[in-house]
């Protein structure tokens, strides 16, 4: 592994782009500090996992962090992305190991980045999406971590000085409880 290299990328900034967060100063290597230690909490010991945390982005030294919706928007750009991010990580002797799990603890660190910095962010669709899709994913790898990852983002609102679930999407616990209590979803 080139340490030097993969050095400087962990000090690559995070959120440039996005108008509610660039004020912020994460890097990658802050992010991945942070999704290793929720990793941590949900599956210590798990070693693969902690690596890639700290790992999975720094192939973005090539390319900057380009948002996930102008991703999501563009599948040319972001298969192009994955190349150039891919070819970094090699050039760097970097390598990991994708993973649901590794998807989790990403998009959880960037939910909580948000929730510290913008609060009010959660209300938005985008967000909405983010947190429905990290309490399936959570629910997925099974009801302790489903559990975990509540208690996460509750401190997590508690923190940010909010009490209430973003209204945007009912969360799966929510969805679940409906259920047996008889109401439709």
């Amino acid at each position: 592994m080139n340490t030097h290299d993969a050095y400087l990328a962990a000090m690559l900034r995070r959120w440039h782009a996005n108008p509610h967060l660039s004020h912020t100063r994460q890097t990658i290597g802050h992010h991945g500090a942070a999704a290793a230690v929720i990793a941590h909490a949900l599956w210590p010991g798990d070693a693969e996992v902690l690596w890639a945390c700290i790992a999975h982005d720094l192939g973005e030294s090539a390319t900057g962090d380009v948002p996930s919706p102008a991703k999501r928007a563009n599948n040319t750009l972001a298969i192009e992305l994955l190349i150039a991010e891919a070819n970094a990580l090699a050039a760097m002797g970097v390598s990991y190991q994708p993973s649901d799990r590794l998807d989790l603890v990403d998009r959880l660190e960037a939910y909580l980045w948000m929730m510290h910095h913008a609060a009010p962010q959660r209300l938005t669709p985008e967000w909405g999406k983010s947190l429905a899709w990290i309490e399936g994913m959570a629910l997925e790898q099974g009801v302790g971590v489903a559990n975990a990852v509540q208690v996460i983002l509750s401190d997590a609102r508690r923190s940010a000085g909010v009490a209430e679930v973003a209204p945007v999407v009912r969360g799966w616990w929510q969805r679940v409880w409906g259920c047996i209590m008889g109401e439709r979803t």
